[in-house]
């Protein structure tokens, strides 16, 4: 009996490609020809990691890595035993912290006089979100407020909370 020679192939990928500093990004490999039981080697940059699995879990990935795979196939008549996968390249972004500060029209007013209240963010996403207050009482949710009301001592604030992609999306004041 004459068995054929066969060649192993391997391509990886990722969970995602685009990652937040810091979060697990899991890669996946899908192989032929590599036998009954064969060995992987995890690779970031050409430096050996990651345990001998057809899976591999990292989170201290930065911009720029790039992950590969080696499997050593132990099928028979193969026409190499060792197959490096395709190489993926990561993009990997900070993470944001946004950031609130308010400004008014005037800070001395007299009584009944619109005062504007413009909030200006940093980090803070396409569509982040604002709930002003005035002396804790919710009021507007734009990032401009206006009113006629304040008292003398009213403490005027803005909550901030921001969405994105790596951006912290805890509200911030």
């Amino acid at each position: 009996a004459v068995t054929p020679s066969v060649t192993p192939t391997l391509s990886i990928s990722p969970s995602t490609l685009n990652a937040c500093s810091g979060s697990s990004v899991t890669f996946t490999t899908t192989s032929t020809n590599g036998g009954s039981s064969p060995q992987y080697q995890w690779k970031i940059n050409g430096n050996n990691v990651g345990a001998n699995s057809p899976t591999f879990t990292y989170s201290s990935l930065a911009n720029g890595d790039v992950v590969t795979c080696v499997m050593n196939s132990n099928a028979s008549c193969v026409t190499t035993s060792s197959v490096t996968s395709n190489a993926i390249t990561m993009n990997v972004s900070a993470n944001l912290i946004p950031s609130i500060s308010i400004t008014a029209s005037a800070t001395n007013i007299c009584s009944g006089n619109t005062v504007t209240y413009t909030a200006t963010s940093i980090n803070s996403g396409s569509s982040p979100q604002y709930q002003w207050y005035v002396n804790g009482s919710a009021f507007g949710t734009s990032n401009v407020f206006n009113s006629s009301a304040i008292q003398n001592n009213s403490v005027v604030s803005c909550q901030l909370t921001a969405n994105g992609n790596c951006i912290n999306t805890t509200p911030v004041m």
